[in-house]
């Protein structure tokens, strides 16, 4: 497979996989909300930003570092060499996990009341053991992805969230039937991070026993030193681990000013945290799910770009870059107007009813910028450029504090949503403008105004099925009409969507091809009907 086509698969399997987590991750935020409620979401969201923040410390950045020094190892076909820049980087990441660990365990009962809810400290404490496994298994995704051999990453992450999922639901189930309070519940389901990051490490050394030990190594070669491995993983994981602390420093932001901002303007603490919950596990859980497809993608492009990159293939580089480009778009262009037509009757159709579907409307522009933010960073460290995207980043998150405390007071819910859509904007647009300095004009009108003109094609179609189901009576026909007519309007909106993308030339014949499973089908179509043309 050349070059090109194995980029797209990779992008192609990994954003797949991201997209089935996501879409399980959806299935288990709808369950538990019905299960447990709103007041219990807010609890059990409080434990996520804090967790995902202290991983990011010990973890974040080393993933993306190790496949980019295995990446540069194997294109001086030094195998040994990429082998012991696993060994090393799982000492390293195992320490951080365990430093994590403590940290979290230890001060569960200051971030509890941090976050304005000291209930929140049994969750937090309940999650904080997957801070062992999870450093591990992050070096040995890295190691693969160096690679270019994406399966292992994705099959284990599909696992992994359904066995989280399964936990989330289970435990959650059985502690509201034996009378536990929203507490022990909400403990519950954080626990399911660690049940699901250990079916993760099962399977990432299912792929390792079972292939990659047959990879022959020529023990001749030579073999970097420990300290050389880990000042370059050090210095390539510091910035990449600063730049990925900073997405979830953005919720942070919202976890500990929207729910006191909501009392200072004279919401009641129960009020205030279901308020947060209907931002955190309604709006932010719709929105996560397109968001994740371009996170794969970048996942993809690093090892792929600095591979070129370290063999100078000026083209191949380009070439990438501008496919990186394009897919984030086309995925999150009909994300964004997509979720903003039909926030409503999804939302009924997924919570029971329509509240928080404004801050789910504003929300969804974010989809975009996150995007297209989350893919320039992973093109821009993979092309040297290190830094820059974490100084963007955290221009940001500044704004989004500022932006709160603007906000909040006057939208509530609404105006957190806007805050995060500002921030992402100013991280894409400064990401935008240092890609195009390092190289050169943008193709716009690939990889934006042919998306964009599906996107609205698509759009009137699905705002048009969107009306109907508001003048047959929208809310009140009730939760399962809703669940029809958003299942209709998806299915439709995809397929205009696939029809207008083929007609509009958005992807070549090859890249159609490496498409995994339907791409050989949609190059037939292609050249059957619109040949001619």
């Amino acid at each position: 497979m050349n070059g090109s086509r194995s980029f797209v698969r990779g992008a192609m399997l990994l954003a797949g996989a991201a997209m089935f987590s996501k879409f399980l991750g959806s299935v288990y935020t709808i369950v538990l909300q019905n299960i447990i409620g709103d007041h219990g979401m807010g609890l059990f969201q409080m434990a996520y930003p804090i967790y995902a923040t202290l991983l990011a410390v010990a973890t974040a950045g080393f993933p993306v570092a190790i496949s980019k020094l295995v990446a540069e190892e194997l294109a001086h076909d030094n195998i040994c060499a990429a082998r012991h820049v696993l060994r090393v980087s799982a000492w390293l990441l195992s320490l951080g996990g365990v430093f994590a660990f403590l940290v979290l365990y230890l001060f569960a009962p200051e971030w509890a009341v941090l976050a304005g809810d000291p209930q929140s400290v049994t969750a937090i404490r309940a999650i904080s053991p997957a801070l062992l496994v999870v450093p591990l298994l992050s070096a040995v995704r890295g190691y693969f992805q160096g690679y270019q051999w994406m399966e292992p990453t994705a099959f284990s992450q599909v696992l992994e969230q359904f066995v989280r999922v399964a936990t989330i639901i289970g435990l959650s189930i059985y502690f509201v039937n034996v009378g536990a309070s929203e507490r022990v519940s909400a403990a519950g389901a954080a626990f399911g991070a660690v049940t699901g990051a250990l079916a993760g490490c099962l399977t990432i050394f299912f792929y390792w026993r079972r292939r990659h030990e047959q990879i022959p190594v020529d023990t001749q070669r030579g073999v970097i030193q420990r300290g050389a491995v880990t000042k370059k993983l050090i210095y390539y994981a510091f910035p990449i681990s600063i730049g990925a602390l900073v997405v979830p420093l953005l919720h942070n932001v919202d976890v500990i000013t929207v729910v006191n901002l909501l009392k200072r303007v004279g919401e009641g603490q129960n009020l205030a945290t279901t308020q947060f919950g209907l931002l955190s596990g309604r709006a932010f859980k719709l929105v996560t799910l397109p968001t994740t497809l371009a996170a794969g993608i970048g996942v993809a492009v690093m090892p792929a770009i600095s591979d070129a990159f370290t063999r100078g293939y000026r083209d191949l580089l380009v070439n990438r870059v501008d496919m990186a480009l394009r897919l984030t778009v086309l995925f999150a262009l009909p994300a964004t107007l997509g979720l903003l037509v039909v926030a409503k009757p999804m939302n009924v159709a997924l919570f029971t009813d329509a509240k928080g579907t404004g801050a789910i409307q504003v929300l969804a522009l974010s989809i975009l910028f996150a995007s297209l933010q989350t893919t320039t960073a992973a093109v821009l460290q993979g092309a040297g450029w290190i830094y820059r995207p974490i100084v963007y980043m955290l221009v940001s998150c500044v704004v989004k504090l500022v932006a709160n405390f603007i906000f909040v007071p006057r939208f509530g819910i609404a105006g957190a949503a806007l805050a995060t859509v500002l921030s992402y904007f100013v991280a894409a647009a400064l990401n935008l403008l240092a890609v195009r300095r390092l190289f050169g004009a943008l193709d716009l009108g690939r990889w934006f105004y042919r998306p964009m003109l599906a996107t609205t094609v698509m759009s009137g179609a699905v705002f048009a099925l969107a009306r109907q189901w508001d003048k047959f009576g929208g809310e009140a026909l009730g939760r399962l009409p809703a669940v029809g007519a958003v299942m209709l309007i998806l299915s439709v909106g995809v397929i205009v969507y696939i029809f207008a993308i083929l007609v509009s030339g958005s992807l070549s014949e090859e890249e159609l091809m490496s498409v995994p499973h339907i791409g050989p089908f949609l190059a037939r179509v292609c050249r059957r009907f619109f040949a001619k043309h």
